[in-house]
């Protein structure tokens, strides 16, 4: 930082400290922001901390929000963006290994920043005298890259159960190691972590995959047992085929930072088969269990399984039907991230060749205007009914799919009168299916 760390700071935040000071509060620019500018990242949030009571600070401003105010959180609505605030304070009991039984407020930002995760998060900025406050020794961990707890790490951990994932996530996105006695804390927590909700390991998770190398974060998972009381089966696909897990890690590192694409990586070798090797179909069903399971969107549950098989699947490139019936499997939006995934598990040179291959020959018949779905024919099933005079009924759509079948053997025939004169041809067989 300059010499003068007040101009590193948005001048937003420092005009919302001034807002306080004015109104008789003492205010402190802490945590996650703070600690991203020491490091020259780019910082998006600041949270502030204040002497001021909750139902003072909602007072004090025109546009607030009751985040947490029981336990001492207000967000402040400050020219177009919330900031979130809260109240010096102190805790005590944490029963449910998320929030404390029993908070106390405190008047000395130190007690504050002691209830606090990890050191460098433990750091506060005093705007009215442009200086730090690092009781713990954040600036120095800063230094090391290193990843410490504030105090007794067990303490910490046991105060609420997220903060040993919370730690694995630093480790990857701020790319530190976890300190020796901090890391040997996270086993004797999980069984604190178990009650941490799916919606809060989600949010730790997607934070992960944006990393440049989240594996980091799910080695640490790995090594210290989080990952096997987050999903049984992830825990035993780490611990029993080290070298998929391996090899899946790798995949997930070189995926684009698309927090699905990553997940996806991470499950595509998830399951065994009976002898032991990856099977992608498998993988794919434990996926869309998992995807729920984790409160991930209906979108993500369909397309992740989809790219998974896929990616296991490629056609022969040189195969122009195999290729079409590829794609239709697949789908338009699910097939450049199948042949995404395929390209980071490929093995060798041969094998990124030959998804290279695929991926131009789709190219190729997309822009040739092949036919993926039977609203891509050159007839609607208004227009069958019409020539066949024949009304309305479950055989017209089996009558669709059959001339989508002819025109991905011959993209020639996806014309109207090619199509309703083999529509003609088919149209007994079609109720017959219909039928059935």
């Amino acid at each position: 930082m300059p010499p003068s760390l007040r101009a590193s700071f948005p001048r937003d935040v420092l005009q919302l400290c001034d807002e306080f000071r004015a109104k008789g509060a003492r205010v402190w620019i802490v945590g996650g922001g703070v600690r991203d500018l020491l490091l020259g990242r780019e910082a998006y949030d600041f949270d502030l901390a204040t002497d001021a009571r909750p139902e003072r600070v909602v007072k004090m401003f025109k546009r607030t929000i009751p985040t947490g105010i029981a336990h001492g959180t207000v967000t402040v609505l400050f020219r177009g963006r919330g900031y979130e605030v809260t109240t010096l304070r102190g805790e005590e009991g944490y029963a449910d290994g998320r929030r404390p039984d029993h908070v106390e407020y405190v008047d000395d930002v130190e007690d504050d920043l002691a209830r606090r995760d990890f050191t460098v998060n433990a750091i506060a900025y005093d705007p009215a005298a442009d200086a730090l406050i690092d009781p713990f020794g954040g600036l120095e961990d800063l230094e090391a890259r290193r990843l410490r707890a504030v105090g007794d790490p067990l303490a910490r951990f046991r105060e609420d159960g997220l903060r040993i994932l919370r730690g694995a996530r630093f480790a990857a996105t701020l790319e530190f190691d976890l300190d020796p006695e901090t890391e040997a804390a996270f086993g004797p927590s999980l069984d604190v972590y178990a009650k941490v909700s799916r919606e809060r390991i989600r949010d730790e998770w997607v934070k992960a995959f944006k990393a440049r190398e989240p594996s980091r974060a799910f080695e640490v998972m790995a090594r210290t047992g989080i990952l096997r009381v987050t999903s049984e089966v992830l825990g035993r696909f780490a611990e029993e085929r080290p070298e998929d897990f391996t090899r899946a890690l790798r995949a997930m590192d070189a995926c684009p930072r698309d927090p699905s694409l990553r997940l996806a990586a991470l499950l595509a070798l998830s399951v065994a088969d009976d002898q032991g090797r990856a099977s992608p179909e498998a993988s794919a069903a434990f996926a869309e269990d998992f995807v729920k399971e984790l409160r991930g969107t209906r979108e993500e549950r369909a397309r992740i399984p989809r790219w998974i098989v896929g990616a296991s699947a490629l056609p022969p490139a040189d195969d122009p039907v195999a290729v079409r019936r590829f794609v239709q499997r697949i789908g338009r939006e699910d097939l450049d991230p199948a042949l995404t995934l395929a390209e980071v598990f490929a093995e060798d040179e041969a094998a990124r060749r030959r998804v290279v291959e695929v991926r131009e020959t789709t190219r190729r018949e997309l822009e040739a205007g092949m036919a993926v779905e039977t609203r891509d024919l050159a007839v609607k099933g208004s227009d069958v009914i019409a020539a066949l005079g024949t009304g309305p009924g479950k055989h017209v759509g089996v009558l669709l799919s059959m001339l989508l079948d002819e025109v991905t053997l011959d993209p020639s025939k996806n014309r109207p009168e090619a199509l309703l004169a083999i529509a003609r041809e088919l149209e007994p067989r079609a109720r017959e299916l219909a039928a059935k």
